[in-house]
């Protein structure tokens, strides 16, 4: 058996379970296949011993028989509890896809028992939450079936450029939405943010490069190190507490006289300035010299700007 009909044979029993009661036509316009098939896919499921009934006639269609429960098929309670607020908000970020929507019936099918009050989730962007969704549909579409994307992306420097990229992967991270691909106008692998993209669309078919995540990790791994420096910064003992929200615990130490000290590395670009300064008076950029230097540069041409 093939594995989109393994696919579409656990999806019909998600639809089932959910629903209750779905004509074959119903299923068929789903799936985008003939009723014909529809039926071998009942049987089949019935074979497997799933107990699926039919009702005739206007108002009939394929239901799965009383007692026989479902639910623990795939998830627990708990675990339904943690995963439900995440795939509930992923639900509507991707909007009407067809396969993730058929994974989210996993889940709707306990939804409506549950509390799930517990957890609260939303990676939405404040600032473009309707264009996010469409920008993820059209990834997700574009990684599914293979087809080159086409949008003008601003660069840290404000620079606008005309983008073709072979598209890889979807990432979440630090509060972002980005998108991992491979830059045909850059010949290289890229990380794109999301909210960095303008006029995204579809281009036509390519053939996918084989890499693996790892040798990706390793890739953008480098390219991290090339562009970074080593900060060395100093913060007063009000802010202390709070350093763990910013900065890895571990770059993390308090001197004696009750002052925090933090040592990584960093994208060395202006928005590490600007991001240093978004801490005020709290922080104090100690090393290296050339780039508290740089900082004191940066406020002076500030406070220039501001006097006259």
């Amino acid at each position: 058996m093939s594995k989109i009909r393994v696919n579409r044979l656990l999806s019909i029993l998600l639809i089932l379970s959910n629903k209750g009661l779905v004509t074959g036509k119903e299923l068929a316009q789903h799936f985008e296949v003939s009723v014909r098939t529809i039926y071998r896919d009942i049987d089949k499921i019935c074979e497997a011993g799933v107990p699926v009934a039919s009702d005739g006639g206007k108002g009939g269609g394929f239901y799965i028989m009383e007692n026989y429960d479902l639910d623990n098929l795939f998830f627990n309670e708990e675990e339904l509890q943690t995963l439900v607020p995440l795939m509930d908000n992923l639900s509507f970020l991707f909007g009407k896809n067809k396969n993730f929507n058929d994974i989210v019936l996993k889940f709707k099918n306990k939804y409506e028992k549950l509390e799930s009050d517990r957890l609260k989730i939303d990676m939405s962007h404040f600032s473009m939450e309707k264009e996010l969704k469409e920008f993820l549909f059209l990834i997700n579409k574009a990684i599914e079936e293979s087809k080159l994307l086409k949008f003008q992306y601003i660069n840290r420097n404000m620079e606008h450029s005309k983008r073709i990229a072979e598209p890889i992967q979807i990432n979440f991270s630090s509060g972002q939405w980005y998108l991992t691909a491979f830059c045909r106008i850059r010949n290289d692998y890229r990380r794109f943010k999301l909210v960095r993209m303008r006029n995204l669309s579809l281009g036509f078919s390519f053939n996918k490069r084989d890499i693996s995540q790892k040798e990706l990790d390793k890739i953008f791994e480098k390219s991290y190190e090339k562009g970074s420096i080593k900060v060395k910064l100093k913060f007063n003992k009000e802010i202390g507490l709070q350093l763990t929200e910013y900065f890895d615990k571990n770059k993390i130490k308090k001197t004696k006289d009750d002052t925090y000290i933090v040592e990584d590395d960093f994208p060395y670009e202006e928005g590490l300035i600007k991001y240093i300064l978004s801490f005020g008076k709290k922080c104090e950029v100690l090393e290296p010299s050339y780039f508290r230097q740089e900082v004191k540069n940066y406020l002076n041409n500030l406070l220039k700007q501001y006097n006259n």
